[in-house]
């Protein structure tokens, strides 16, 4: 008979131990975190004799407006699209600038041109409770250069490779975002 009870003892001792410790871990579910909209903003300075030497042309894309490209008239340029909701089918954001020598530039010798471009591409991704889950803001950094006229034309090529740059693209999708190739899960 004590050998039963012992039997009896040890028995509920292993099904208690089988018991769970975690149930309130399984009713309780992670929730990705779920973009709601994003805004972007696109801008260049340039030195104040960049558009005598230059063409200079910016490709921006954005859901609100579409793809654009612009010849400068101005040495300051500035976009913003600003709290566009997402999609399943993502938004996307981007900037390109293009600088090209104009075809009749004479550098005059006599002359210092002062010349520079910066840019800057800053974008914020947005919650549904309006705060920020990712940013870049901005960065800008602009340094204007001061070259003689008799030493521009030697460097009038190189420069324009310096300051051109190709689409630096953004993606917003719900769950996750890819900016340049990279893609980042929220």
């Amino acid at each position: 008979m004590f050998a039963a009870i012992l039997v009896c003892g040890a028995m509920t001792t292993v099904f208690t131990a089988c018991g769970s410790d975690n149930d309130d871990d399984n009713t309780a579910q992670t929730q990705k975190a779920t973009a709601k909209s994003a805004s972007a903003s696109f801008s260049v300075n340039m030195g104040d004799d960049m558009l005598e030497v230059f063409d200079v042309a910016v490709t921006t894309i954005s859901p609100s407006f579409g793809e654009s490209t612009k010849i400068l008239t101005k040495t300051t340029y500035s976009s913003a699209d600003k709290d566009v909701p997402t999609k399943d089918d993502g938004l996307v954001f981007a900037i390109g600038v293009k600088v090209t020598p104009k075809k009749d530039f004479v550098p005059d010798a006599s002359k210092s041109y002062k010349l520079g471009l910066g840019s800057d591409f800053s974008y914020y991704i947005y919650d549904s409770k309006n705060e920020t889950m990712v940013g870049s803001p901005s960065s800008f950094s602009f340094s204007e250069m001061t070259i003689p006229g008799n030493k521009l034309a030697e460097r009038i090529d190189r420069l324009a490779k310096t300051w051109s740059f190709e689409l630096k693209k953004l993606e917003v999708y719900k769950t996750y975002y890819v900016f340049n190739g990279n893609r980042v899960d929220y």
